[in-house]
């Protein structure tokens, strides 16, 4: 009676462990699931990077300034916390560390001017330094915002309703450098390719089709093509080719409609000065302006054109025809000029032109990386006030 009542106390505590052992493996298991499902959806820093190219090519950037990647750590991690702010202060990082932020994307670059060192002598040279120390990367777009079509300054000119065009456009480089013409009058000469130079250049050539150069027209005994100096240099040494008649012309940089620094609005239907203030203000979501009125306008004048350039927009500004200059920051002689030639000036400080883009980005840039956790800094913010 005892052995059996023993043989049954074993048996049940057998079936518990096993049981036990059965849930301890089915949750290790799937932990194990939900992490490899996890590790998958890994985002590198360079995968960001090229998202964040992508929607604003830094090669739109102006040639003064300093863009892209600034703080690379040293032991890269996976980008799991994105950063957004318009300015990179100490304070702001505070706040970025604060929400486990590996990447800070600061529309302003924190370096500009190179710097020597990197003590804690400095406030710039501080952020630096806590961005290594932690492991948190930074990347600048500054001016490629401004330039991309789509971006920053179309988000500010689009207040207004009305026929956009770009001030300044950006001189785009083509992709290949040369339009060259291919050609025989030799019927012998055409045979060697059955025909068709355009095959022979497809086949011969096909890993190098659309990289080194590109086929825009041909005939039986011609072809036309836009490629590289390097693609240019191959065929001057084609042996084949000696019976062809080459012709390579420089192809030309050719200005951008739609990227660029600056825009331009003719206004659908006139507008007041007093409405458009108020239009500002809404967009920009700030209570206050600064206004330079001409001696003979008033809130009530009336304007027909805008122009508009974020930050501080005097160099591309001076000499545009419009009645309404839109910027951040303008200096006291320029603004002093443009009233004398009767042109409205609207300021909202610097940064204040170009925060609220911010939202308008991130929404896009989620769509892209849906599984990051990205954030807005709610600290950043311009350093002067209307009081």
């Amino acid at each position: 009676m005892y052995l059996k009542r023993h043989l049954r106390f074993l048996i049940s505590k057998s079936w518990n462990y096993l049981t036990l052992a059965g849930v301890i493996r089915s949750s290790f298991l799937k932990s194990y699931s939900i992490k490899c499902q996890n590790s998958s959806k890994m985002i590198t820093l360079n995968e960001v990077i090229s998202v964040l190219n992508k929607m604003a090519p830094l090669s739109l950037a102006e040639s003064w300034d300093n863009v892209g990647l600034l703080v690379e750590p040293v032991i890269l991690k996976p980008i799991e916390n994105v950063y957004f702010t318009n300015d990179l202060t100490e304070e702001v990082l505070d706040e970025a560390e604060k929400t486990g932020a590996n990447l800070i994307v600061s529309y302003h670059p924190p370096l500009f001017a190179p710097l020597k060192k990197i003590t804690s002598q400095t406030w710039k040279e501080r952020i630096i330094a806590r961005c290594l120390a932690n492991g948190i990367a930074v990347y600048s777009p500054h001016t490629s915002w401004d330039s991309a079509s789509n971006g920053l300054t179309d988000w500010l000119i689009s207040i207004f309703d009305g026929k956009i065009t770009v001030i300044q456009p950006h001189m785009s480089s083509p992709n290949f450098n040369y339009v060259v013409n291919i050609s025989s009058e030799n019927s012998f000469a055409v045979q060697k390719f059955n025909g068709c130079l355009k095959d022979f250049l497809e086949s011969q050539f096909i890993s190098q089709i659309n990289k080194e150069f590109k086929i825009t027209n041909y005939g039986q005994n011609n072809v036309q093509i836009l490629c590289t100096s390097t693609f240019l240099s191959l065929l001057n040494d084609m042996e084949i080719l000696s019976e062809f008649d080459l012709h390579a012309n420089k192809n030309e940089t050719l200005p951008s409609s739609i990227s660029g620094s600056g825009r331009f609005c003719q206004l659908k239907s006139s507008l007041t000065i007093g409405n458009v203030v108020t239009m500002i203000k809404e967009h920009l979501g700030v209570e206050k302006l600064m206004l330079a009125l001409p001696k003979s306008k008033t809130l009530d004048s009336t304007i027909d054109s805008v122009a508009t350039v974020a930050g501080s927009g005097a160099s591309v500004l001076r000499g545009v025809k419009a009645d309404l200059y839109l910027t951040g920051e303008m200096t006291h002689h320029d603004i002093l000029d443009a009233v004398h030639k009767n042109v409205v000036v609207v300021l909202s400080n610097h940064s204040n032109s170009e925060r609220g883009y911010l939202n308008v980005f991130v929404e896009r840039f989620s769509k892209y990386l849906p599984h990051l956790k990205i954030s807005i800094s709610t600290t950043d913010k311009d350093p002067l006030i209307l009081i």
